[in-house]
């Protein structure tokens, strides 16, 4: 435990670096945007700090030192807060300056990643830029639901004994046989919302456990109508909550790969009427997801894994396809342990959508393409979006999406009680999450890299042999991804006794690696 402090205390003090610019950047054709679309008015943007944490680093020296997942958890989301609350006050003053003078109508400070979302003229905009405690700011831009391709209108109460076709086609029965249901894994959504009185989801949101009473807001985040029960504001956020974890109690109907896992969710899509959804108020709901109920030694209220079947369309950032804006954003939610998924989106050969597009390594970002689960040989779906995607550290374009799952006619929950068949990558993403929750339940020790080598590597071969740009390395097979999972389980546990060096019998330090199907932990002792 000395030991592990010890990397800790020492790892906290690492910032991120390697892209830091001098104060008063803004984001490339910010000023010349504004001028052109809000020269006198007050534009939303995020004034992202130069101190931060690197939290991915951090993650990864603390797995390789033998820290549980509660342990870096911990670790990760108190060097995030730390940081913030040290380096912010300057750029707060400044901004609560400016709003005196009507320069700025509101700020929001966030600590998942450094930065402070506000809305301000472009003067102001260009005095907050110019602080030395700012890398640079960047335009607030708006995010859009990955609408499904076709939609069914709703029918049938949930009086259906069945299971529905795409978790047959990913093997999840045999792996409910075993046992593996989801039963006590939590998951989570970025949607719409959720109908948390759907008979299918009702008795599984996390919300009705007494270690919640009078805190709905760690099960529920509505940033908007700060309500304090879930609802849907449209249809997909039930649909694809459904996919993730629905069941009727009553009946048997199945629609959820992971039917014995709890939920929580974030209403964020597609809210408030003309009111635009923006990448601010994503990331406040990673940052949420991350802790929800603000209390970092806590496990039991952190998701496994983030659902997310949204995404910008690339002309939305013209000159940035890529926008890796997000990109630290969503590497300091899995370092704190949660697995994000994103749906690649239905443009066919125009390309995943972003953040889904990112290509850095294969974990990040994971994005699921669309397979028809209903036909024999699971052929893609023709709207699903290919690779390749030249968002990697090179320039150079490598292969997307990661895996595949059904999402042609995907039936599932809807609104009111009752269900709908809907195709889209929206319903693709899903089946994946729910995966990662039987796998997360078959061995709780695997961290959300793990898990996702877990699926890629036990997927079933589609289209050209190997990983490719239309189905990744193919559709998802859930249960030998608990069968690999199980067998990882099997080989965890401690190592005792002295180290001592094969040929002269020294002491430490000496390096012992364990290594697994997937992937290979090294550390030294």
């Amino acid at each position: 435990m000395k030991k592990l402090m010890f990397v800790t205390s020492v790892l906290l003090l690492v910032i991120w670096g390697s892209n830091l610019a001098y104060s008063g950047q803004l984001q490339d054709n910010l000023r010349e945007f504004i001028l052109e679309n809000n020269p006198n008015g007050h534009t939303p943007v995020i004034a992202i700090l130069a101190d931060r944490v690197d939290a991915w680093e951090l993650a990864q020296s603390l797995t390789n030192s033998g820290a549980t997942l509660a342990e870096r958890h911990y670790a990760v989301v108190t060097a995030l807060q730390e940081k913030a609350a040290s380096t912010q006050g300057p750029v707060i003053s400044k901004i609560e300056e400016l709003m005196y003078s009507g320069e700025v109508t509101d700020y929001t400070p966030l600590w998942i990643s450094n930065e402070i979302g506000i809305t301000a003229t472009l003067g102001a905009i260009e005095e907050i830029a110019a602080m030395p405690e700012i890398e640079t700011v960047i335009y607030d831009a708006e995010i859009e639901l990955i609408e499904p391709v076709e939609q069914s209108q709703p029918g049938g109460k949930g009086d259906i004994q069945s299971v529905e076709q795409g978790l047959i086609a990913v093997n999840a029965p045999e792996a409910w046989a075993m046992g593996i249901t989801g039963d006590g894994v939590l998951v989570s959504s970025l949607d719409t919302g959720v109908d948390g009185n759907h008979s299918a989801l009702y008795s599984r949101w996390r919300g009705h456990d007494p270690l919640y009473d009078g805190h709905p807001e760690w099960a529920w985040h509505d940033p908007l109508t700060y309500t304090d029960f879930p609802f849907d504001d449209g249809t997909h956020g039930t649909h694809t909550m459904g996919t993730i974890c629905g069941a009727s109690q009553s009946t048997g109907d199945t629609v959820g790969v992971a039917f014995g896992a709890e939920w929580i969710s974030a209403g964020v899509i597609d809210r408030g009427g003309d009111l635009p959804t923006r990448m601010l108020r994503y990331r406040t709901a990673f940052e949420w997801t991350m802790d929800p109920d603000g209390n970092p030694g806590t496990m039991w209220d952190v998701p496994a894994v983030c659902s997310n079947s949204w995404g910008h369309h690339l002309s939305g950032f013209p000159g940035d396809e890529c926008n890796d804006y997000y990109w630290e954003t969503l590497d300091n939610l899995e370092a704190a342990g949660v697995a994000v998924v994103f749906a690649a989106g239905n443009e066919g050969y125009d390309g995943l959508r972003i953040p889904g597009n990112r290509a850095t390594d294969e974990y990040r970002s994971f994005a699921v393409a669309a397979v028809d689960g209903n036909q024999s040989g699971w052929p893609i779906a023709s709207f699903s979006s290919r690779g390749p995607s030249v968002c990697t550290p090179d320039g150079q374009p490598e292969i997307k999406p990661e895996v595949s799952a059904p999402g042609v006619s995907v039936r599932s929950c809807y609104p009111g009680g009752s269900y709908s068949t809907s195709s889209g990558t929206s319903m693709a993403c899903p089946h994946v999450a729910g995966a990662v929750a039987l796998v997360k339940q078959a061995n709780p020790n695997l961290t959300p890299e793990m898990i996702k080598q877990i699926l890629m590597d036990t997927a079933y071969d589609l289209g050209s042999t190997g990983n490719d740009n239309s189905y990744g390395y193919g559709m998802i097979d859930v249960y030998e991804a608990v069968l690999v999972a199980q067998s990882m389980l099997e080989g965890w546990g401690a190592i005792t006794g002295r180290v001592t060096d094969a040929e002269n019998g020294d002491g430490l330090p000496a390096t012992v690696t364990v290594t697994n199907r997937t992937p290979q932990i090294s550390t030294t002792c």
